[in-house]
């Protein structure tokens, strides 16, 4: 409603809406925010980047997954938005975009209701396999759903 749209010039409050995700779950099983969108994050897989990625640093870990988006709210949903963060025990992970692996972000068309999309997702991260991952989705201003795992 708008009386939550005045708050928006707290900094501290800012703040405590990134770290607190909506919803919370893990890989390969569906997460759902309140207003009944699922987000399911498959089991992350190690990959090699195609010739002409992006993002990948070196010593990295690359890992790859699907994100399938079914929304069950009553308005369309705006995955342009969407931000994926990516973080292990040792820092945060960055982006991989790399169109040889179908990974070019999220959908640019709004997602309308009842329907579902699904997208794949690549992440540079520092770390090594079997240490926890933690995915947070948001759309910039809310945190919708972490998903914790582990490196693959």
């Amino acid at each position: 409603g708008s009386d939550e749209a005045a708050q928006v010039d707290d900094q501290t409050l800012v703040t405590n809406v990134e770290e607190t995700a909506q919803a919370t779950g893990g890989f390969d099983a569906p997460v759902v925010t309140p207003d009944k969108v699922s987000y399911t994050l498959s089991s992350p897989a190690s990959f090699t980047p195609g010739k002409f990625a992006s993002g990948m640093l070196p010593n990295q870990t690359n890992e790859r997954f699907n994100v399938t988006v079914e929304n069950g709210s009553a308005a369309d949903l705006d995955l342009a938005t969407l931000i994926v963060k990516g973080s292990t025990t040792t820092g945060d992970c960055v982006d991989i975009f790399d169109g040889d692996n179908q990974m070019e972000g999220a959908p640019t068309t709004p997602l309308a209701s009842g329907a579902t999309a699904k997208f794949s997702w690549g992440l540079a991260c520092n770390g090594k396999s079997g240490d926890d991952l933690s995915v947070l989705l948001t759309n910039g201003v809310d945190s919708l759903i972490e998903v914790t795992g582990k490196i693959a």
